[in-house]
């Protein structure tokens, strides 16, 4: 008998905004889903956090359908994921409403009304304004102090916090909102950083300090490729706001439009883990592998904007902390042994000697938080909880004063 598999991605915490906004729409939709299945559009990440906070409320009426012949027979945890001619069955039924998880929905959208489905009537979508958010604090004015530009780890929150401020926001009430901007974003890699600095630059606003995460997982060599991973709507966006002309920030946004299609390098690294019941553990080691015990190769993209990055601070007399994110290193440890730190030191001791031949020191915080201060102690999710983010911010901080 063939196994199901599971392309449930390990979820264990989500950005604030997003989760606000999904709140709001459920509370707006309230009538609508209580009568009502939900097929979920998209069986990836985003997917899977909807699904998550679907069952946050006890509302477990759901079922993924997705147009990758791959997933199809699979599940995302319980939910079973379908093709789009089954999804368009079980809507004849009247009682299926379908809400699409990809960010950029405008092609699912465009799809669906092709076929004669409705906006807001028969699918809808959750519109968490993360995109505008940015442009706002990209173009906000401050005293250029501390510039801090990194992913996730400074937007996400756990699906357990009782402090719901994310990393941003504790670092700006500790250095004031004034002094300090935070430009982060979900999978944004170094390259595209690296952009954003240069026309901040161009803008005028050269800060005194930059603090730049260096994640391991946006270094590997697929990372830079996914489609998830550009961002183009955001790009443009802050392109048109900032009014700069640059031939390279627009020959990297034909660069990223591609690469938005390279459906091949996402199904390639597509997050399958086996049969539906597979041990927490094994995926575990399947994420470990993938995004921290890989051999990084310095001479992929990721590492080479790094160097950039640095120079374009260099030239600008801006003073660099770069620094590598907790890592639950006490899972890692659990799962491989010894083992672990070896081939987590070899990657992180790689970025320290390119720092250092910068002359500059890296702030290595890889083993700052216990398993405990995790959004999720069992899972290799790198976001921390409440009381990991506190830390982390006071170890920031430190390192910014001191710099300062």
């Amino acid at each position: 008998m063939e196994q199901k598999i599971n392309f449930a991605w390990p979820v264990t915490s989500s950005s604030k905004e997003e989760y606000v906004a999904f709140c709001e729409w459920m509370t707006a939709h309230k009538t609508m889903l209580e009568s009502n299945e939900i097929a979920i559009w998209g069986a990836g990440i985003r997917g899977t956090e909807f699904s998550l906070f679907f069952k946050r409320t006890n509302y477990t009426k759901i079922f993924f359908v997705d147009s990758n012949k791959e997933k199809w027979g699979g599940y995302i945890n319980e939910f079973p994921i379908v093709s789009p001619d089954t999804m368009r069955e079980k809507i004849q039924t009247g009682k299926v409403k379908i809400l699409i998880s990809a960010e950029n929905s405008k092609e699912i959208e465009e799809f669906l009304e092709e076929d004669g489905y409705k906006k807001e009537e028969d699918f809808f979508t959750v519109r968490s304004n993360l995109y505008e958010k940015y442009v706002e604090e990209f173009i906000r004015p401050y005293t250029r102090d501390v510039l801090i530009m990194g992913d996730c780890e400074f937007s996400k929150i756990s699906l357990e916090d009782t402090d719901m401020r994310n990393l941003a926001e504790m670092l700006k009430d500790e250095l004031g909102e004034r002094r300090a901007k935070v430009l982060a974003m979900h999978g944004m890699g170094l390259r595209s950083h690296y952009n954003l600095l240069h026309t901040q630059i161009a803008m005028g606003m050269i800060p005194k300090i930059l603090v730049i995460m260096i994640n391991l997982d946006t270094l590997t060599g697929k990372q830079h490729l996914l489609p998830r991973s550009q961002h183009e709507e955001l790009l443009r966006m802050v392109y048109e706001k900032a009014h700069v002309d640059s031939k390279e920030y627009e020959e990297y946004l034909e660069i990223v439009h591609e690469r938005k299609k390279n459906l091949q390098a996402e199904f390639f690294t597509t997050n399958k883990f086996g049969k539906r019941d597979v041990p927490s553990d094994a995926k575990s080691k399947v994420y470990f592998r993938v995004n921290y015990l890989y051999e990084l190769d310095v001479e992929t993209e990721g590492i080479q904007y790094l160097k950039k990055i640095i120079q374009l601070a260099r030239e600008n007399n801006i003073k660099v902390i770069p620094f590598v994110p907790p890592v639950n290193y006490e899972l890692g440890e659990r799962i491989f042994g010894a083992d672990f730190n070896k081939r987590y030191a070899k990657n992180v001791n790689k970025i320290d000697s390119i720092v250092r031949e910068n002359d500059l020191e890296l702030l290595e915080m890889s083993y700052s938080l216990k398993q405990n201060e995790f959004a999720q102690p069992d899972t290799p999710d790198e976001t921390a909880n409440d009381a990991g983010r506190k830390k982390v911010a006071e170890i920031l901080c430190r390192k910014i004063e001191e710099v300062m």
